[in-house]
């Protein structure tokens, strides 16, 4: 009888042993911290938990499972930190480019994605008050909020020297490596229409849930262009716009384009990141309004342009960290 007893204690530990091994350890929740001066607006993690700053500025927990990191070993282990990030992104990274500038800025990212398990994203493209056109001149006054015209027409190294001045808090222009965590956060938990959103819709064909050329949805408020970003239109009664239509919207204009809390990570206006490319070339991703279509230009797809390349198709949304 004893023995039947331990026979059966140990298959018992076996059955959780092997229930625990079929559970997707890389899709753990982590805690977001909330800074001085922040307010929550949205509590719930799998729904986007987003603050609000002193500012008015709102921004979006990414959460980045702990447990990843395989290899490094502390918050300064900033290459095994770095290694094990891209092994998590695998699908959404991309070898023939990097993240091997601005190192300072890289290893306080690094440092505080592994301490925290995570990091927090615009939630709006960043937007400022005026239209913007060629010969704008460069404006630190920009916004992660909604309404705002779309800060276009604007450098990669413009848009570095934006991202610092956003938050008293340390902000950055998105790493190549954390774009590729949003949509490693977005494949794990997002929804469009309740329709789980699946690797294709992140690496294939983003035309459902986002503005392109090609898309078709209705917009809810704020303005839209039809003349590629030099006049606008107020909205009313939740107009539709209708594919093969060139409409430049304001920041958070469509319900239909957000995600997690996250508006226009797909279309709207192609976003610069600090990512490079071997040929010394700088990379932005995802597709824009005018040209480019969902199945073509896809929220993980990369291009890439010279240092001085400014255009109405060309925008950029920062992180902040801890």
């Amino acid at each position: 009888m004893k023995k039947l007893i331990i026979g059966l204690i140990i298959i018992f530990f076996i059955l959780i042993v092997i229930i625990i091994g079929k559970v997707n350890t890389n899709n753990i929740l982590t805690d977001p911290y909330v800074l001085n001066d922040f307010t929550i607006i949205q509590k719930d993690i799998k729904k986007g938990f987003t603050i609000k700053d002193k500012y008015d500025n709102e921004w979006v927990w990414i959460v980045v499972p702990k447990n990843i990191f395989k290899n490094a070993k502390n918050n300064k282990d900033y290459e095994n930190i770095y290694n094990d990030l891209k092994k998590y992104v695998n699908e959404y990274h991309d070898d023939k480019f990097n993240d091997s500038s601005f190192l300072e800025t890289r290893n306080k990212v690094l440092s505080s994605i592994f301490t925290y398990g995570g990091f927090y994203v615009s939630r709006y493209e960043i937007g400022t008050d005026d239209i913007r056109n060629r010969n704008s001149t460069l404006s630190l006054k920009a916004y992660s909020q909604k309404n705002k015209y779309v800060y276009n027409y604007v450098t990669r190294d413009d848009a570095v020297n934006i991202a610092k001045e956003i938050s008293n808090y340390e902000t950055n222009l998105l790493f190549g490596f954390q774009w590729d965590l949003i949509c490693k956060f977005i494949e794990e938990y997002g929804y469009h229409n309740d329709e789980k959103i699946t690797k294709d819709m992140i690496l294939v064909n983003s035309t459902s849930w986002g503005n392109y050329y090609s898309s078709s949805f209705d917009i809810n408020e704020g303005k839209y262009s039809k003349d590629y970003g030099n006049t606008y239109e107020e909205i009313k009664d939740n107009f539709k716009k209708s594919a093969y239509q060139n409409y430049l919207l304001t920041t958070g204009c469509a319900e239909n384009n957000k995600v997690l809390n996250i508006y226009d990570f797909a279309g709207n206006v192609s976003e610069w990141t600090l990512e490079e490319s071997i040929n010394n070339m700088y990379v932005i991703r995802d597709g824009s309004f005018s040209f480019n279509y969902g199945g073509s230009d896809p929220v993980a797809g990369r291009y890439e342009l010279s240092i001085d390349s400014k255009d109405k198709n060309y925008g950029f949304r920062i992180s902040l960290i801890k």
